[in-house]
């Protein structure tokens, strides 16, 4: 079945222009993961870009190292994300990224998988209030400040990072969080868990 997008002549145009101005290696992924073309450069077709920017509301990368992959070369960057902030779910996964500051439009997210990256700081999630679920295992995190208004998380996993301290999470994240995975953090001491689970109420699962 065939869609057809009703589109304007200037909205193409900026499609267009926005699809020019990807670095190679988000072209290159947009090509693989979304239009199944393989890595290249090739340019999507008009129909296919406008429903991409307009109609989608879940995307998924996950690199060369993934049990998945979709991706061939690992991103470096968040630069080439769609600029469709009423994404409901974003996976970014087994890539080289460090930050994720391009993410702060993204406020109508539920579920974030960034996981398996070289991630550093959570800095640009702050006002993702709808967030229900994220994935950041396996990333380089020593601070989780970041989600202290996020309290209607359900899901967390922060696990493989190198946390020192279970900062972020407040009693108003008791009432919603089922999951919380944070073992093993080899540098997390076992009295900041403990404080965690007598404080807040939330227990600290390993997984």
């Amino acid at each position: 079945m065939q869609f057809i997008i009703k589109t304007t002549p200037a909205e193409l145009k900026r499609a267009k222009k926005w699809w020019e101005d990807l670095e190679i290696q988000w072209k290159m992924a947009y090509n693989e993961a979304v239009f199944g073309k393989g890595p290249t450069l090739e340019p999507p077709k008009d129909d296919e870009l406008m429903i991409l920017l307009i109609q989608a509301d879940t995307l998924r990368f996950a690199g060369p190292l993934a049990h998945h992959p979709n991706v061939t070369t690992p991103l470096t960057n968040l630069s080439g994300l769609i600029p469709l902030y009423h994404l409901n779910y974003l996976s970014i996964t087994n890539m080289l990224f460090t930050s994720v500051k391009e993410l702060a439009p993204f406020t109508k997210l539920k579920y974030l998988f960034i996981y398996d990256n070289q991630i550093k700081s959570l800095e640009g999630i702050e006002k993702m209030t709808e967030l229900e679920e994220l994935y950041v295992q396996n990333n380089h995190l020593t601070d989780l400040s970041q989600i202290k208004n996020l309290v209607k998380i359900k899901t967390l996993y922060v696990t493989g990072n190198k946390l020192t301290k279970i900062n972020g999470l407040t009693k108003k994240h008791a009432d919603n969080i089922k999951k919380f995975y944070v073992q093993p953090n080899e540098n997390l001491p076992d009295k900041e868990i403990i404080r965690v689970q007598n404080e807040l109420g939330i227990i600290c699962r390993q997984g």
